[in-house]
């Protein structure tokens, strides 16, 4: 974990409002800002990490680099059943900045919250309109990322969804923000029950019964545009929560994500250690 200086970029979202200004505080104490980085980590056959880079390295920021470089080292990954040469796994990470509990005055911590390993695999072919924009978020312009995870069958037709996460882009009561949640969450499991996709046919993943995709929804009204890569990205997360049907996959977290089309779950190497384990 590491210590920076996010409070200025923190406190543009966490201003509070003319209105209802009271009851903001706790909400603001929440907020975070993280940016999602790409990379690879050269795994060994024992789930030893014997090497990481960053994709774009000069458009991450040093203190950024600095995290990744100093901590996946120390991870370790599920080890192969027979000996082999060490493979090269693209990884995607989410690095988060947050306050710090433990400080008495503003203080944040840096850390790696999530994180995913393989390539991001899309299934072969998909089905996936929209959700329809909750009419109260939308006429007060309130932006939203919804991290959803469903189950289909060989029929392609979605058996189960659950909203992982919602992640809001403007501050409110505690109260206002539960609302909006529970609005931007109904709306994406309304759309997802509506969703089809097309089985992978090659592959380990062709034999299985079911697979499950995770897909991030983004309601974002005119003017709000998602971050630029290596850039900040401030808001106020959501509870995060696992679906009770869904097995273990290689992936720590929900929302280490690069772009915004379903990823195909269920492969790559399973990260044994803790994301702030130190081997």
């Amino acid at each position: 974990m590491k210590t920076v200086a996010a409070l200025a970029l923190i406190a543009a979202l966490a201003a509070p409002a003319p209105a209802a200004a009271q009851g903001r505080a706790e909400v603001r104490k929440q907020v975070e800002m993280s940016m999602v980085v790409t990379g690879t980590v050269r795994i060994a056959a024992d789930g030893r990490v014997e090497g990481v880079s960053v994709d774009r390295e000069a458009e991450v920021p040093k203190d950024v680099r600095g995290l990744i470089g100093g901590a996946v080292p120390r991870w370790r990954f599920e080890p192969l059943a027979a000996a082999a040469p060490a493979a090269d796994v693209a990884m995607t990470l989410r690095v988060a900045v947050r306050r710090d509990p433990q400080a008495q005055q503003d203080a944040y911590i840096m850390r790696i919250v999530s994180a995913s390993f393989g390539e991001p695999e899309p299934p072969y072919g998909r089905s996936t309109p929209p959700p329809i924009y909750p009419t109260r978020a939308a006429m007060q312009g309130v932006p939203a990322t919804v991290y959803v995870v469903a189950r289909f069958g060989r029929d392609g037709k979605v058996q189960a969804s659950f909203v992982e996460q919602v992640n809001l882009y403007r501050v409110g009561t505690q109260a206002q923000m539960d609302w909006f949640r529970t609005s931007f969450a109904e709306a994406t499991l309304a759309a997802v029950r509506r969703w089809s996709f097309v089985p992978p046919n090659q592959g380990e993943q062709a034999a299985r019964e079911g697979w499950l995709v995770r897909v991030p929804v983004a309601f974002m009204p005119p003017g709000h545009h998602g971050k630029a890569y290596g850039h900040w990205d401030v808001y106020v997360p959501g509870p995060r929560q696992r679906a009770p049907w869904a097995r273990q996959t290689a992936d720590a977290g929900v929302d280490a994500m690069a772009g915004s089309g379903p990823r195909l779950l269920g492969g790559g190497r399973r990260l044994l250690s803790g994301l702030d384990d130190n081997g």
